[in-house]
């Protein structure tokens, strides 16, 4: 087999695997990672950092963090719970 001809089976392997695994890849933080220990900031309601990862919550209420959502939920006596991570969608 010459050099171009495997070169070229690589690439259409290549072409072929990646899709299937890019989807995995590429699906959106919120439908990966599981529901944040809240139980972690109970004695430290609202001393978060000010890092932005955006969590929305059943209440429809985007939280700049898991911090602050954690805080709001405890706070309320856990009212609302989790909807996904990053932002809100709007109505």
């Amino acid at each position: 087999m010459s050099f171009s001809s495997s070169l070229l089976t690589i690439l259409l392997i290549t072409a072929v695997v990646c899709p299937l695994h890019s989807g995995t890849l590429l699906t959106p933080q919120r439908h990966i990672r599981e529901e944040p220990d809240c139980d972690r900031y109970i004695n430290r309601l609202y001393i978060c950092s000010k890092k932005l990862s955006p969590v929305c919550g059943t209440d429809e209420q985007t939280y700049a963090n898991t911090c602050i959502f954690c805080s709001a939920m405890l706070k309320s006596n856990r009212a609302f719970g989790l909807k996904h991570y990053g932002r809100c969608e709007s109505s």
